[in-house]
């Protein structure tokens, strides 16, 4: 086994926190030379570069990806096995890292995280609700323990495991008037489109369903990667949006919003949960 210190893997993890080895130097109340020094040695001893050094501020390398999940559970189990050695049992309760795509943390997580209740009652949950991209790098950084987000070819491979967790579709959805009709024709030349972001997984989807029925020519009023904030505007009656249909089954009823051409229109997604489990 390699001669590795213990203090080396928490200089790795605070040189990933800020990306900057002055201020993780700070961190660790050493100067910047020791610190860059130790930093060297864990690397030396590993054999592989942990830190992309050409990039400001810092980057993890690939196998700095891999190392730092492992660092990080490494050093929580640690500490976890050396509070119950002291007997400090509330510094034992395990924690659960979970990041969420911003529409799945809103609907599917909390109960998710109430059909736990009969099989982990100690644990105390961390959830960060943000974009799916970011979703996906906290898993491959070793932020989250699993992730709630969509279909993603390069996740369903080792290092990760999957389950899929149900499949749903997007349906384009406005608002009514008062005798409970759409207000907009979707089929209107330069009808209002709240649309995602060009760069999001949800925006990439309704962007291709969009050339693929060349009969719709929308004009983009107002763009965001939450789609709780999409449905807002679109109850507001400013256009029309492709929503996740989970998040407007009371709206629907209610007819606050309504489906527009449910036969060429809508089409499917997959939410999934993913883990990293490193061999």
């Amino acid at each position: 086994m390699k001669n590795i210190e213990t203090k080396w893997l928490y200089d790795f993890l605070t040189l990933e926190a800020c990306r900057h080895f002055s201020h993780a130097a700070e961190q660790r109340n050493i100067s910047q030379p020791a610190f860059s020094r130790r930093i060297k040695a864990l690397e030396s001893a590993l054999g592989v570069e942990l830190f992309d050094r050409t990039t400001s501020p810092l980057q993890l390398t690939e196998e700095g990806k891999l190392f730092h999940s492992q660092t990080r559970s490494l050093l929580q189990q640690l500490e976890c096995n050396l509070s119950e050695l002291s007997g400090q049992n509330l510094l034992s309760i395990p924690n659960i890292k979970i990041a969420a795509a911003h529409s799945l943390s809103l609907t599917l997580l909390p109960e998710l995280v109430h059909s736990f209740a009969d099989y982990a009652n100690d644990f105390v949950y961390h959830v960060e609700a943000i974009d799916v991209v970011q979703v996906v790098n906290t898993l491959r950084e070793g932020k989250s323990d699993f992730i709630l987000s969509f279909y993603d070819e390069d996740l369903l491979q080792t290092p990760f495991s999957y389950l899929k967790v149900f499949e749903s579709e997007l349906y384009p959805v406005c608002a009514t008037d008062s005798e409970g009709k759409p207000l907009f024709d979707i089929y209107q030349p330069e009808v209002p489109l709240l649309n995602y972001t060009g760069t999001s997984y949800m925006g990439r989807l309704v962007n291709r369903r969009l050339g693929e029925v060349g009969a719709i020519a929308p004009r983009t009023l107002f763009m965001s990667s939450m789609s709780e904030l999409l449905k807002n505007m679109a109850l507001n009656g400013h256009g029309i949006a492709w929503l996740p249909i989970y998040s407007v089954v009371d709206e629907l009823k209610e007819k606050k919003l309504v489906c527009l051409d449910t036969r060429n229109l809508p089409f499917p997604f997959r939410p999934i949960s993913i883990e990293w489990t490193p061999g």
